[in-house]
C-alpha cells in the first residue's frame, strides 16, 4: 500500500482547515496593519459603519487572504473587531471584497458573505453573522 506523499498530506490539512472557517480577535500577526491587501482594501455596509478590511499576509501562500471586520462594539467604546479566517493560522486562498453581500435580519443580524476561494483554489463563501445590538459574531 502507497503512503500519501506531503504534499498530499499538506493539501488535505488546508482543505480541511478551510471547511472549519473560524472567527479570531484582532490580536494576532494576520491582523497587522501591514497585511492590509491595497488591491481590494475595504468594503462597508450598514451607513458605513460595519467595515471589511482585506488581509493577505503572504503565508501560507495557497492560504493568504483574511478578513478583518469592524463594527461599532454596543458595549465598548472601542470598535469591535474579529479576524475571519479558514483556520488557525490559515486563510482563504482569494476573497473578493467588491463582490461581498449583506442581508439583514431583525432575529439574527446582518449575514455578510464575502465569495473567495479555499487553499485549494476551490470557491467559497465566506459568511458569518453581526449581530449589532449584542456585538457577537457568529457562523451561520
Amino acid at each position: 500500500m502507497k503512503r500519501a506523499g506531503p504534499a498530499l498530506a499538506l493539501a488535505l490539512c488546508l482543505a480541511q482547515a478551510a471547511q472549519a472557517q473560524q472567527i479570531g480577535d484582532c490580536d494576532s500577526w494576520q491582523a497587522s496593519a501591514r497585511n492590509v491587501d491595497w488591491s481590494d482594501p475595504t468594503r462597508t455596509f450598514a451607513n458605513d459603519e460595519v467595515r471589511l478590511v482585506g488581509l493577505r499576509t503572504g503565508e501560507p501562500a495557497s492560504a493568504a487572504f483574511h478578513i478583518l471586520l469592524t463594527f461599532p462594539h454596543p458595549e465598548d467604546p472601542v470598535s469591535g473587531c474579529h479576524l475571519i479566517s479558514a483556520g488557525e493560522g490559515l486563510g482563504y486562498g482569494s476573497i473578493s471584497l467588491r463582490r461581498a453581500t449583506a442581508r439583514y435580519d431583525s432575529l439574527r443580524g446582518l449575514t455578510i458573505g464575502v465569495p473567495g476561494t479555499d487553499p485549494a483554489g476551490d470557491p467559497v463563501l465566506i459568511e458569518f453573522v453581526l449581530n449589532r445590538t449584542t456585538g457577537e459574531v457568529t457562523l451561520p
